[in-house]
């Protein structure tokens, strides 16, 4: 444990007490066709701060989900064939997000198959500010790595009633909310 732990673990405290006092947020998460650079979004999902549903959808990707993805979250092509493409999409997701800060579980990862997502289907970049709720997180539990000079990332925990073989968006959405107002309790 580093010996700015108790400051850093407050400051994270601080960070969802104060989210948790404003309505200008909403929590996203993505579902993919897989990890890698030319990985789609396959579902998004965003849940607004008080933890209403704003956005629940399969998306259909350009390319195929593989197995291995669809073992992670059982969204199969099938499910997708008839869902709006990407380009369909969008032009929501821009109207709900705008004035809005995107608070997501691995900020980065959404972020980037979103990127990818809209070059790839030749639609502009999301405009929007981004926070990462996971680095709060390891900032709150505050298990250092030596090895990576930070906070070790922590899983994202969930309540009996979100836990299931498979991955989904919204059940993530509120996963995370429910670990903002963990970190708010203190």
């Amino acid at each position: 444990m580093r010996t700015s732990f108790p400051n850093d673990r407050e400051q994270a405290r601080r960070w969802a007490q104060d989210l948790l006092t404003r309505a200008d947020w909403a929590v996203l998460d993505t579902e993919t066709t897989g990890l890698g650079s030319t990985a789609e979004v396959v579902q998004i999902a965003i849940v607004g701060a008080d933890g209403t549903t704003v956005l629940d959808t399969l998306v259909r990707p350009i390319g195929l989900i593989p197995p291995d993805a669809v073992a992670v979250h059982g969204i199969t092509n099938a499910m997708v064939d008839g869902a709006p493409s990407y380009p369909d999409v969008h032009p929501t997701l821009q109207a709900v997000l705008s004035g809005r800060l995107v608070v997501c579980y691995n900020a980065a990862f959404d972020r980037r198959i979103l990127r990818q997502s809209a070059l790839r289907n030749q639609t502009p970049e999301l405009a929007a500010r981004w926070e990462c709720a996971m680095e709060q997180y390891s900032r709150y539990v505050g298990q250092w790595s030596p090895r990576y000079g930070h906070y070790t990332w922590q899983p994202l925990p969930r309540r009996p009633e979100y836990r299931s073989e498979r991955h989904q968006a919204i059940v993530d959405c509120l996963a995370t909310l429910d670990v903002i107002r963990k970190m708010a309790a203190g």
